[in-house]
């Protein structure tokens, strides 16, 4: 394999695939080239090898100016700055992972928390500030295989594969000050195998709300996740495929609840009834 080689500067660029996305991340210091390039390894949980070639899908330019402001430019343009080095290469470390899901060309990547229990997967699409963290977390506690927080990962068939990043939680503290879990925090245990979705679950947390799940239709069960596919925009008909085959096979529900403590149980106790 060649050696990529080093930019008119003397900094050796960062180059690598992932999920079938090439990515090439340069700077004028190598020290910002190496940052970036052990936060991508991190970021993508290892899921990347290197290459060398002249055309990514994907360039990444990360500099510091005079004023000591970092700036960010990818594909050519613009995309953020920032004094602080803790923001500027957070914000890297989430737009790396969403342009490789948005860009695959053989995996979905969709915004949503995923568990195992029995052998098929339970999928709960969600914005950031619904607890779905939470309750996955809680989920977790009671039994079910911790496979995401982050992005779920479905391959061409549909089945969903780990992604098992440490969960991003939020204290209860009206602060929702950041803190970050592991799975063995939680004394529970990483899905090892990809599994079929048996159920989608739409919901948020409303204080003293209790469940009372609609089931939905396949149709209606696509149009909700949309929102939450990344590649919808890149490559829909591809997406639409992986998510008529999660559809059909999985059953779909809608509810606001109640806190993770107390709908955890019911919620393994409906999928039990229904989908095992």
């Amino acid at each position: 394999m060649k050696v990529s080689p080093k930019s008119s500067t003397g900094v050796k660029p960062f180059q690598f695939r992932s999920y079938g996305v090439s990515v090439q991340i340069t700077s004028d210091s190598q020290e910002i080239v190496d940052r970036a390039a052990a936060i991508s390894k991190a970021s993508l949980l290892g899921n990347l090898t290197k290459f060398s070639g002249k055309k990514a899908d994907h360039t990444f330019v990360l500099n510091k100016t005079p004023g000591d402001r970092y700036v960010m430019d990818q594909n050519g343009e613009r995309v953020t700055y920032a004094r602080s080095a803790r923001k500027f290469f957070k914000f890297f470390d989430s737009i790396l992972r969403v342009s490789v899901g948005e860009y695959s060309p053989d995996r979905v990547f969709m915004h949503a928390g995923v568990v195992g229990w029995k052998g098929e997967a339970i999928l709960i699409p969600a914005d950031s500030f619904k607890g779905k963290s939470t309750l996955v977390a809680e989920l977790v506690r009671q039994g079910a295989e911790y496979y995401s927080d982050d992005f779920a990962i479905f391959d061409a068939d549909g089945m969903v594969h780990a992604f098992p990043r440490t969960l991003a939680m939020r204290a209860d503290d009206g602060k929702f000050s950041p803190y970050e879990l592991t799975v063995d925090d939680l004394s529970g245990t990483v899905g090892a195998e990809p599994i079929p979705v048996g159920h989608v679950l739409f919901t948020g947390y409303e204080k003293g709300k209790r469940w009372s799940p609609k089931i939905l239709s396949p149709g209606e069960g696509v149009l909700g996740m949309i929102p939450f596919t990344l590649p919808m925009s890149y490559r829909p008909e591809f997406a639409f495929r992986v998510l008529n085959k999660i559809a059909r096979r999985a059953i779909i529900t809608s509810s606001s609840r109640g806190t993770a403590e107390k709908f955890a149980k019911t919620l393994l106790n409906f999928v039990d009834k229904h989908t095992n």
